[in-house]
């Protein structure tokens, strides 16, 4: 059910415009190191009670490849926690999002994840393999 929301999600969400060519994708080390620690920590408290942490790898997050990060990004701040959606911060969210990138293997940078949602929606997730 909860990989369902996701990708009805994906599907309702528009993709780039021509004219708004992404400028980065995951793969570009988009969030720090310690901004995904952050989001762990946001984890625990918050999501780990109704998501298991390998819910966020690979199947629920596939989907999202080719999208704007901000797609998701929205997805999770309007609808969750599912007990109080939209009860975090918007820096949580950041946070838990830089989170959800590191354990799908996409690689850390020297900035952290930008506040504004035209930046995120010049983000495109690049599903990773890995090698």
């Amino acid at each position: 059910m909860k990989l369902a929301v996701f990708v009805v999600a994906l599907t309702m969400t528009p993709a780039l415009a021509p004219e708004e060519e992404a400028s980065r994708t995951t793969e570009d080390g988009i969030y720090t190191a310690a901004q995904a620690e952050r989001g762990k920590d946001s984890y625990t408290l918050a999501c780990a009670g109704c998501h298991p942490l390998d819910w966020y790898r690979g199947a629920a997050i596939k989907p999202w490849n080719g999208a704007p990060l901000f797609n998701l990004y929205d997805v999770m701040a309007t609808t969750m926690p599912q007990n109080n959606p939209g009860s975090l911060k918007q820096r949580e969210y950041l946070d838990l999002l830089a989170y959800i990138l590191s354990l799908n293997d996409m690689p850390a940078g020297k900035e952290e994840l930008p506040v504004a949602p035209d930046a995120l929606k010049k983000i495109v997730i690049k599903w990773r393999t890995k090698p």
